[in-house]
């Protein structure tokens, strides 16, 4: 946290200590059995970003087979039906992987994974980081498949394992400001899940003068607003297309197919180097959350990925949103379950395609100087550089 003499914000990389340590003292592992082995933040953004620093990197998760990716030595991890097996077999599948493969340090990408990155700590040399993508406690208050009446109870247990990494384990990994405060003990590394740059050239000329595409790309679920600008799009008198990428549930599925003849267009779930491509010829992206507290002072990728193309958006009128993205007036936020307001304001950027382009533009000069990966990257590897060296 800011002012905190744990808070790790130097961006300033620390050179590679291969000379020094030698292969074997200078591996790291990033360690996943929740994620895919291709997780945008994961494989793409944190084990690339360190492989190009110059260290050793591997990531160990589920997959078919070991495989060399962008310099990132994938170890496969064998694939467990059902979520009980995984957090019950996933962490012996790990400790067998890691007792082969022997890292220096390894960083844990799971909840269910930390007692064994406590268990892992305990050998001498060895160093264990808990990268926490969501404020854990909030993000299962709104988990639908938990019943509500073990809601507090498996919060109660998350936060235990929180406090356990805060204590006892050498760094946190946050992905946001807000989640930072719940370490208070532990250094504290912000690694935001901002695009890199280099995924998103600056963009040229829209095809069509008067684009008329909205696009929402992420996971598609009534939480997240999608089925608000459904219904949005199918009462503009404008008469916008909207396309959706992303994993999405079979109620959402049905929904969107039920939508297709109003301009709704479902594309499934593309990976992240498509994304760019989705977005070239649009006229806006959307993101319209539900107020629900995980959601309340999230960062969602989607809306730096707009920021990356060019594109201004129509977001959750959230403060934390505002606080962050309000000054570079390029976009409009909404209440997201007004149906009437997010019509009104797609019709507003229909009707002036220029001023929606100028607001894009706007966002493309916030992104390349704030909220690039690039700049995320570099305190990602000096804090684990600075592990390896100690």
């Amino acid at each position: 946290m800011p002012g905190s003499k744990n808070w790790i914000t130097s961006s300033s990389v620390i050179p590679s200590r291969r000379a020094i340590w030698g292969p074997e003292l200078n591996r790291v592992a990033h360690v996943t059995t929740a994620h895919p082995s291709s997780d945008n933040r994961i494989m793409r953004k944190e084990c690339t970003s360190l492989a190009e620093a110059g260290l050793d990197v591997e990531l160990i998760a589920v997959a078919t087979v070991d495989q060399v990716i962008d310099g990132v030595q994938l170890r496969a991890l064998p694939r467990r039906n059902g979520r009980l097996a995984r957090m019950t077999l996933g962490p012996l599948d790990v400790w067998r992987a890691l007792r082969i493969t022997k890292p220096r340090l390894i960083h844990v990408h799971d909840p269910e994974l930390i007692p064994l990155a406590l268990v892992w700590r305990l050998g001498r040399g060895r160093k264990a980081i808990y990268d926490a993508h969501e404020d854990l406690p909030k993000q299962v208050m709104g988990k639908l498949y938990i019943p509500r009446s073990a809601r507090k109870i498996v919060a109660h247990l998350a936060r235990i394992l929180e406090v356990s990494a805060d204590r006892y384990l050498d760094t946190i990994v946050v992905a946001t400001p807000s989640i930072a405060r719940n370490f208070t003990r532990a250094p504290v590394v912000l690694v935001q899940n901002f695009p890199w740059l280099r995924d998103f050239p600056e963009p040229g000329e829209p095809a069509s003068e008067s684009p008329r595409k909205f696009v929402y790309v992420g996971g598609i679920s009534a939480e997240r607003g999608c089925l608000e600008m459904m219904h949005a799009a199918a009462e503009s008198t404008s008469h916008p297309e909207l396309v959706l990428a992303g994993p999405a549930t079979e109620s959402m599925k049905k929904a969107m197919q039920s939508q297709s003849e109003s301009g709704v267009e479902y594309l499934g779930v593309l990976p992240a180097e498509k994304i760019p491509q989705v977005l070239s010829d649009a006229l806006a992206g959307v993101v319209l959350f539900h107020p629900l507290a995980n959601n309340l002072e999230s960062q969602p990728t989607k809306l730096f990925e707009y920021m990356a193309a060019g594109l201004p958006f129509i977001a959750s009128d959230f403060e934390a949103w505002r606080q962050l993205l309000g000054e570079f007036d390029c976009g409009y936020f909404v209440n997201p379950l007004d149906v009437g307001a997010i019509r009104d304001t797609l019709d507003r950027l229909m009707d002036n395609p220029a001023s929606a382009r100028e607001m894009g533009r706007r966002g493309r000069r916030a992104f390349e100087t704030s909220f690039t990966f690039e700049i995320e990257a570099t305190k990602l590897v000096a804090a684990t550089n600075e592990l390896l060296s100690t």
